[in-house]
């Protein structure tokens, strides 16, 4: 989730983007609009839990679970992702090769035949209704057979099922991306402890999910901060994962100390990763800075 020792800035999510395309990448997301008939509410539990799952790599199986790899890694803010681009999975950015045998055995057919990646805001071929189990079906045959994951409960399978529902096309002129903030992953973090607290403990396989999920945003989260400067800071993001990974292992007494993690990080090490946010690699100056000395060759 979070290495101890020295940073490398965005050593994940550059292996699988195209060249020059890392601004566009790291600075920015697409917009994420609902569509007009998804719930009317405030991010009700199973939508926010299914957002939180369907961002963290701990969903998926097999070598893209270690790749890290998440489904928002294809389908960025549940769209598409046209900068996409993974050695032997892509022919061309915005393609993956589903059935190729690095992601499982199940589906891989010995053929490279990467398709264009899905924008899950448009209609596709599986119905969406709330009254059939379509949806969950299809996700739950992606988790096992394309990405050998474990059987997911249907309790995670109704959470992502519940986000995916709401993924809807921008009205015209509001389609444009918006930059990616340290606020966008203190909320996938928020959400990811609030659907841990609502499974409660009849399902321990989703609660350590969640605390998975939000491990890995605590981990995007250290790379923005890979300064010297930062150290500090940067080992109390190790010391709040490792914490979180502790909880998420514990059978009794686990509630009350995610709530207790959950306070002490809003009030501490969140009111300071905040602080701090104009001088790490959210600010759009640093991150330039940062790519280019990425890019340059070394003497």
């Amino acid at each position: 989730m979070i290495a101890a020792s020295g940073p490398s800035p965005f050593a994940g999510a550059l292996r699988w983007t195209a060249p020059d395309a890392e601004w566009a990448v790291l600075a920015q997301q697409p917009r994420q609009c609902s569509r007009a008939d998804a719930v009317a509410s405030d991010s009700p539990p199973p939508i926010a839990a299914g957002e939180a799952l369907f961002n963290s790599p701990a969903l998926l199986g097999g070598q893209a679970s270690k790749a890290g790899l998440s489904c928002a890694a294809c389908h960025r803010s549940g769209r598409d992702n046209p900068h996409f681009l993974m050695p032997q999975l892509s022919s061309a950015p915005g393609t993956a090769d589903v059935t190729n045998s690095f992601f499982g055995p199940q589906r891989a057919n010995g053929r490279f035949d990467p398709v264009a990646i899905p924008d899950l805001a448009m209609p596709g071929k599986v119905s969406r209704a709330a009254d059939r189990p379509d949806l969950t079906r299809f996700i739950r045959n992606l988790v096992v057979e394309e990405f050998s994951g474990a059987e997911p409960s249907a309790a995670t399978l109704d959470a992502l099922a519940a986000y995916v529902r709401t993924i809807g096309r921008c009205p015209a002129g509001d389609d444009q991306a918006q930059p990616l903030r340290l606020a966008d992953q203190l909320r996938l973090i928020d959400q990811s402890i609030a659907g841990a607290r609502a499974v409660g403990g009849d399902d321990r396989a989703l609660r350590r999910q969640l605390i998975a999920a939000a491990r890995h945003q605590l981990g995007l989260i250290d790379e923005r901060y890979a300064a010297a400067r930062h150290a500090a800071l940067r080992r109390d993001l190790v010391m709040a994962s490792r914490d979180l990974a502790r909880i998420g292992d514990g059978d009794t007494g686990w509630r009350p100390a995610l709530d207790k993690w959950h306070a002490r990080f809003v009030a501490k090490l969140g009111l300071r990763l905040r602080q701090r946010e104009a001088v790490s690699l959210y600010d759009p100056a640093h991150l330039r800075h940062a790519l280019a000395d990425r890019a340059r060759p070394p003497d």
